[in-house]
């Protein structure tokens, strides 16, 4: 009986999220939208080799969390008076 790795079973779904991160990025709403990117490959580069499963896990949420707070800031209209975005809670590392 074959049981993945957490390398087996994270690659697709992380190059997935890395993929949906890299895209809302390029239209977040930021002076520094170049930088926001190149710490975003760095950061994915340097844990590329994570084995720990829980360390793995964690990095993963955060992500996840880092990309639904820029895609409620992307789509806004920046010409706009007032903006209303909602926010889960903080990432609270768990």
């Amino acid at each position: 009986h074959w049981t993945p790795t957490v390398a087996d079973t994270m690659s697709s779904s992380t190059l997935r999220l890395y993929r949906h991160i890299l895209k809302a990025a390029k239209s977040f709403p930021s002076k520094n939208r170049a930088g926001l990117i190149e710490e975003i490959k760095t950061e994915f580069r340097e844990n590329a080799g994570a084995t720990d499963a829980g360390d793995v896990q964690k990095k993963l949420a955060l992500a996840r969390d880092g990309l639904d707070r820029m895609r409620a800031f992307t789509g806004l209209d920046q010409g706009a008076s007032k903006w209303d975005v909602s926010l889960k809670g903080p990432y609270d590392g768990t």
